[in-house]
């Protein structure tokens, strides 16, 4: 089960970022993060005013979800300005690559052990991501400038990979809403004031389908933490983690199959490595 869920994340958040690359083609990214998190908050408080769950706050979780929230939007910069220096068939694959900080953190921090077969899945499904998200043929023309949007990819890629540890971190403790919401909330108030010092939130486009598509940003999004969050009370985090990494293939098969769009052959080998070490990952777990 616990697979699966990482599974439905990563559909969740592929999907997610299907509707920010339209989304970004008529709006100022910044604003559509800033929108989509005001959103997400918006629709947790409201469930979490039914559900329940503040009381079993402490004080120690509050102070580490603020400041994984300050992770959390120094990430959208990061990765913002990563785009906007340097090329997206490099820079998302770096940026997936999130899911191995995770698990590398839950073998370091909670314990967590992988067999010698589960370790050679998660080996695959990452090597996997990496190829079905990177056209090697675009590797050779990299330049001086779009180094800088390597080296951001990078730090974005760490921190998100530590912000999704910590979220996960207190599923156990807070349940799986409250750190979601606490996360949401966090990193909503840091780019909040990222905003009104930079000024750069506003929509270059207020059409009813930017606002949709923002809309469908915060769903997609959430969802995807709730059903990762969920999974790690079903398995370990390393192995939720390693089934909510290929949520970059969405982007692909999305590509394919309504933009047009012809992956290099070495992607095609990637999405069957992700698939070979998904499916290897289930059978051992």
């Amino acid at each position: 089960m616990g697979i699966a869920l990482g599974l439905t994340a990563a559909l969740c958040w592929g999907l997610s970022d299907v509707c920010a690359t339209f989304a970004s083609r008529r709006a100022a990214a910044f604003g559509i993060a800033l929108g989509f998190h005001l959103l997400s908050v918006a629709g947790l408080a409201v469930v979490v005013a039914f559900v329940g769950g503040l009381g079993a706050l402490t004080a120690e979780a509050v102070l580490v979800l603020l400041a994984n929230g300050a992770l959390g939007a120094a990430a959208y910069v990061f990765f913002y300005r990563a785009l906007k220096a340097g090329p997206i068939s490099i820079v998302s694959p770096i940026v997936s690559g999130y899911a191995a900080v995770t698990v590398v953190l839950a073998v370091l921090v909670l314990g967590e052990r992988l067999g010698g077969g589960e370790t050679l899945a998660v080996v695959i499904a990452f090597a996997g991501v990496l190829l079905a998200s990177t056209d090697v043929r675009q590797l050779h023309r990299i330049e001086r400038q779009e180094v800088r949007g390597i080296l951001l990819a990078v730090l974005a890629m760490a921190l998100i990979g530590v912000f999704l540890f910590w979220i996960a971190y207190y599923a156990e403790e807070l349940g799986w809403l409250v750190p979601i919401l606490l996360g949401r909330v966090f990193t909503a108030v840091f780019l909040v004031a990222a905003a009104v010092t930079g000024r750069s939130w506003r929509l270059a486009e207020r059409s009813l389908l930017v606002l949709f598509l923002i809309a469908a940003i915060a769903m997609l999004d959430t969802v995807g933490y709730v059903a990762f969050n969920v999974g790690v009370g079903e398995a370990d985090t390393s192995l939720v983690a390693t089934a909510a990494a290929p949520y970059a293939v969405v982007p692909i098969v999305v590509g394919v199959a309504f933009l047009g769009e012809r992956p290099a052959a070495s992607q095609w080998v990637g999405v069957a490595a992700v698939i070979a070490g998904i499916v290897l990952l289930g059978l051992l777990s």
